[in-house]
């Protein structure tokens, strides 16, 4: 690793790849990190404000910007989408796409490579059209990868949040690759160097990190990551009294004690649905009655904590309660990235 280690933010968001740098130990230093998100580019700014954030389309800069990085690493988390199961999984003809597109393309173009490449995205990102360009790309301009599909979980956080990564170095010949060449999926679900809880398979070779690892006994409980709030305070939080009574049975419940939570989106407390758990902070689920004292959303703090932000994680002053769960649910478990920066940087 170079004495200045320099790195490059793509889709930077709050901060979370630059956290989990801080996280793995790594002495770097960040030279740019661009959005175009400008809630989000606040919170990064309130958060490092020594780092430059350019917000601009990525695809509207010229090349002499992205020479004069020098990046030793650029990461990358690009708009999830084109490919989330939700969405219209149109991939690289999604117009949201277009930004990381150019980014595969200025790999072949760029004559100073960034020697480490850390991408992020949903599960799914693995099934796409995107995917196969984006490898063919690597192996063309001389970069050996892996691909990953993890989940906190695994590493004893109480939150449920699969994710596709891709680690790539710059230390292969560069070999001709058509544009119809296909690649086997080959994912990993550990971290050479690093201890995380297997998940289950079935005789077909499918994981199901769900059944394999929510009920370890091994995984922190949830109370762990809980803030301790005044009736007063825990107030923004509470459930609209009509939302819990016709849609009280959707929500995924869990309880100080449990050891698992639902992913959390930018949708949480807008849908009731796929979005986020709630908390019943009394009784047994399914059990004892939700009441509106006994069952509250989640904080931004809380979810923060769950996807591995420190206690220095802070939301600027300004920010509402529903952009935090926005910005949050488009951002990345910290803990599950520094374990790949780590081994990225120090061991791939």
């Amino acid at each position: 690793m170079p004495s200045e280690f320099r790195v490059a933010e793509f889709y930077s968001g709050i901060g979370g790849m630059h956290f989990s740098l801080k996280e793995a130990g790594i002495e770097s230093e960040v030279v740019r990190a661009f959005d175009i998100n400008t809630v989000a580019n606040e919170v990064y700014k309130h958060n490092f404000p020594g780092v430059p954030v350019m917000q601009r389309s990525i695809e509207s800069l010229p090349m002499s910007l992205f020479e004069a990085l020098r990046a030793d690493l650029w990461t990358m988390s690009p708009p999830c989408q084109p490919y989330t199961r939700q969405g219209l999984q149109k991939g690289s003809e999604d117009q949201r796409a277009k930004s990381f597109l150019f980014i595969i393309d200025l790999l072949a173009r760029v004559e100073r490579k960034p020697t480490y490449i850390l991408m992020e995205n949903v599960a799914g990102f693995e099934k796409s059209d995107t995917r196969a360009l984006f490898l063919r790309q690597l192996v063309r301009v001389g970069y050996r990868f892996e691909e990953y599909l993890l989940n906190p979980l695994q590493l004893c956080y109480p939150n449920s949040r699969t994710r596709y990564y891709l680690l790539a170095k710059l230390d292969a010949e560069p070999r001709e690759c058509p544009n119809d060449a296909e690649f086997p999926a080959r994912f990993r679900h550990d971290v050479p160097g690093a201890s995380l809880i297997p998940p289950a398979s079935d005789s077909e070779g499918h994981v199901d990190f769900e059944k394999g690892v929510w009920h370890h006994d091994e995984v922190r409980q949830v109370k762990e990551f809980m803030q301790s709030l005044t009736v007063e305070e825990s107030a923004p939080y509470r459930l609209n009294p009509r939302v819990l009574e016709k849609h009280g049975y959707v929500h995924d419940v869990v309880t100080p004690e449990s050891r698992r939570t639902c992913c959390f989106t930018k949708g949480y407390t807008h849908y009731a649905e796929g979005t986020g758990s709630i908390l019943q902070l009394e009784g047994a689920v399914g059990k004892d009655d939700m009441t509106l004292d006994n069952t509250r959303y989640f904080t931004p703090r809380e979810v923060a904590n769950l996807m591995g932000f420190p206690a220095e994680f802070t939301l600027p002053e300004n920010t509402s309660i529903r952009q935090g769960y926005r910005l949050l649910g488009n951002s990345l478990s910290v803990s599950i990235v520094s374990v790949l920066m780590d081994y990225l940087v120090r061991r791939m």
